[in-house]
């Protein structure tokens, strides 16, 4: 399984399961998984790949302080382990 399918199931998963205060986050993540090609990128360059454009993503929406601050967390969950 590519690291993006493994970040979309653990969203997914995660969705079922998270508090509320994360359920909108969780959601907001998912779409974005499918949108960074996972063709010959590690694991880890995926990832980053995918935190920048989350990045990018939350300064255009401008979310509020308190959604960053779980959406670093969420994020951090997510991080391939070596």
């Amino acid at each position: 399984m590519s690291i993006a399918e493994t970040v979309k199931q653990q969203l997914l998963e995660m969705e079922q399961q998270v508090e509320e205060e994360k359920l909108f986050l969780v959601g907001y993540l998912i779409p974005m998984v499918d949108l960074i090609p996972a063709d010959d990128l590690s694991d880890d360059e995926w990832f980053a790949e995918f935190a920048l454009f989350v990045e990018d993503a939350v300064e255009a929406d401008g979310l509020a302080d308190r959604d960053v601050e779980l959406l670093s967390e969420l994020l951090d969950e997510l991080q391939p382990q070596d």
